[in-house]
């Protein structure tokens, strides 16, 4: 599934920016969070929302596995969207030496967040597994290779969230407050 020609991966990065461009994104930026999250990240969201809701409409146990990680994966979306994903926005800026001093107190806030949601956000992030786990076996029993391999990938994008995304969030965090004045 990763391994695509570069022609496919073109085309595919601009479909996804000309489809949150064009529509805003199915889940634009809610009108108190002015902080943007990386676009990728908004449609790597919008596709698995988009398949689950697909798949939910599948008969049988793949319906079924689907719609119950389908509403689970909208109120993990939410937790991200609401304060994990807009400190990744900063990382640009970080990288070149440039981070706006209106930008430190919002994404302190947010990385402190993470920091002290550890394992709650672990904790979800282990139901999403079971629920994608569920999904997978409710494909092989179907013999559907389509949905073991979408709630395959899933299940990875969900590790990598906990491995990389949320680690860097805290990083940044990090990062931000030793650039800080030091306090008399």
């Amino acid at each position: 599934m990763r391994a695509r020609s570069s022609r496919v991966l073109k085309l595919l990065a601009f479909t996804a920016i000309a489809s949150i461009g064009a529509a805003g994104g199915a889940f634009a930026q809610p009108a108190a969070t002015l902080h943007n999250i990386p676009q990728s990240l908004i449609f790597e969201h919008e596709q698995t929302l988009a398949e689950l809701s697909r798949l939910s409409q599948k008969p049988g146990e793949v319906g079924v596995a689907a719609r119950s990680a389908e509403a689970l994966f909208k109120r993990h979306i939410a937790r991200e969207r609401e304060y994990i994903l807009p400190p990744l926005a900063l990382l640009p800026d970080i990288a070149d030496g440039k981070v706006a001093q209106e930008d430190v107190a919002w994404a302190l806030a947010m990385t402190d967040r993470v920091r002290a949601d550890r394992e709650a956000i672990y904790l979800e992030h282990t139901e999403v597994t079971e629920r994608m786990n569920a999904l997978h076996i409710a494909g092989i029993r179907a013999h559907d290779r389509e949905t073991t391999e979408f709630a395959k990938a899933a299940a990875a994008d969900s590790l990598n969230d906990l491995e990389i995304l949320e680690p860097t969030v805290i990083m940044i965090g990090d990062y931000l407050r030793s650039k800080l004045p030091a306090k008399p």
